[in-house]
């Protein structure tokens, strides 16, 4: 598979017809070919993970897992549970950062989100905070070598950090699942999902354990980027921020009578919050950077034009696609959120239809491999950045102007690539707001 021919689609036309052709052009082989390689699970395993892999006839490991994420990630109850956990805990940060005054952005955002995130999904005994060895940033030594351990050559030689850490992470899962007990376990659903159907397959804890290290990828890989980006356009165009506090203000935020506190209503946020949303998708646009990729099951002339020859790769690039001039404009190389709102619309009004066209946004990958934590991942997105608008100034520590550092790289498996530099800013309460107090509802 990863030697073979490799069939590149750039127009969004064609992207559709890829998506109609999902059970020939599937994208869950990729799995049975890499996941081995990622994880690090042993044969018996992957034997497992590799049977019916497509679920043609009956159920399979992998169907099941996917078809109990999205279900558990599309319940409107469990979204709203992931998120209230995780900026429960991002309220400690953001009181801890505002005593700091600096901080480098990226560092604190991967460091903050890591954890609260995580916590989000598996409970108070989450490993990656009850670990004292700072096994949140293992995840990042194996994240940065992933490349390298997808080769499989001597990765102890050849990729020693990431090694280490898969190794760390694996063992501290194994545990974790050693003591699981879904009747008493405060992880989300997905988790319980998750731990009942590696039961069913028989398999152990340890290959639990090295199962959900691939797991942290899809939870953290692509959203701490993209939060990076997000807040970095927002803070770095004064008009933009200005825009998106009064938006934020006229529709997502509860008062006190007093005045003296102030609550985010986050479900309130990504109803109304139009110019946040769309900020938000911008970003992504901009910054999804990846490549969605396909399996040719067997012989299959896409679109009625197209020979595709069993045993090729189909790869669609995000980066060409989200700057194709045809789909988004003369402009499609500038950042501009209002291309999501629709034309002559008010931000902060009710159903503002999106323009875009469709099969040229693909930061979630698109047909039967769409992200099942799409909801999650805007959710926590917009919250995060609304938040920190809300409560605080920030500007570049050196008093220079802002510069968005060009990405980096690092792995074949993340569509948005963290920054080449971090950039350190400077943090201070927001002028006007002195002494309010902040707090968030669902509502």
């Amino acid at each position: 598979m990863l030697n073979g021919k490799v069939y590149v689609v750039t127009s969004p036309e064609l992207i559709n017809a890829v998506n109609r052709s999902s059970r020939v052009l599937a994208f869950n082989p990729f799995i049975a070919q890499l996941g081995k390689r990622i994880t690090g699970h042993d044969e018996i395993t992957s034997q497992i993970v590799q049977h019916n892999l497509n679920g043609d006839n009956e159920p399979g490991y992998v169907t099941e897992i996917h078809d109990n994420t999205i279900a558990a990630l599309a319940d409107p109850t469990s979204i709203q549970n992931i998120t209230s956990t995780m900026l429960d805990g991002i309220q400690d940060h953001l009181d801890q950062l505002i005593q700091e005054e600096e901080a480098e952005l990226f560092a604190w955002i991967r460091h903050a989100v890591t954890r609260c995130s995580t916590t989000a999904i598996y409970g108070p005994e989450n490993p990656l905070v009850r670990d004292q060895g700072r096994l949140d940033e293992s995840f990042w030594y194996f994240d940065a070598s992933l490349n390298r351990l997808i080769l499989d050559i001597l990765p102890s030689l050849f990729a020693p950090k990431g090694h280490t850490a898969r190794a760390k992470l694996g063992a501290a899962f194994q545990e974790y699942f050693r003591q699981y007990s879904p009747g008493q376990s405060q992880s989300s659903a997905m988790t319980l999902r998750r731990h009942l159907i590696n039961t069913k397959y028989n398999i152990t804890n340890w290959n639990a354990g090295r199962l959900e290290v691939g797991v942290l990828l899809g939870i953290l890989a692509n959203i701490i980027p993209t939060m990076f980006y997000m807040i970095i356009h927002i803070f770095s165009d004064e008009q933009l921020l200005q825009r998106i506090r009064t938006e934020l203000e006229a529709s997502a935020i509860a008062r006190s009578s007093d005045g003296s506190t102030q609550t985010l209503k986050v479900m309130s946020m990504r109803a109304y919050c139009h110019l946040l949303h769309a900020t938000f998708k911008e970003v992504l646009r901009h910054h999804a950077l990846g490549s969605s990729v396909r399996y040719v099951r067997e012989d299959i002339l896409l679109d009625g034009k197209y020979f595709l020859k069993k045993g090729m790769v189909v790869q669609m690039p995000m980066g060409v696609i989200h700057r194709n001039r045809h789909a988004w404009g003369d402009d499609a190389t500038s950042f501009r959120p209002e291309r999501f709102l629709a034309d002559g619309s008010e931000e902060g009004g009710k159903n503002v239809r999106q323009t875009n066209p469709a099969h040229a946004f693909r930061p979630f990958g698109g047909g039967t491999s769409l992200c099942p934590g799409r909801h999650v991942a805007t959710l926590e997105t917009m919250a995060l950045a609304a938040l920190m608008v809300l409560r605080f100034d920030v500007r570049p520590a050196d008093g220079g102007d802002w510069v968005i550092p060009e990405p980096r790289q690092e792995s074949m498996a993340t569509n948005v690539f963290p920054p080449e530099k971090d950039v350190r800013v400077k943090v201070a309460g927001r002028a006007g707001a002195e002494g309010v107090k902040w707090s968030f509802s669902m509502g």
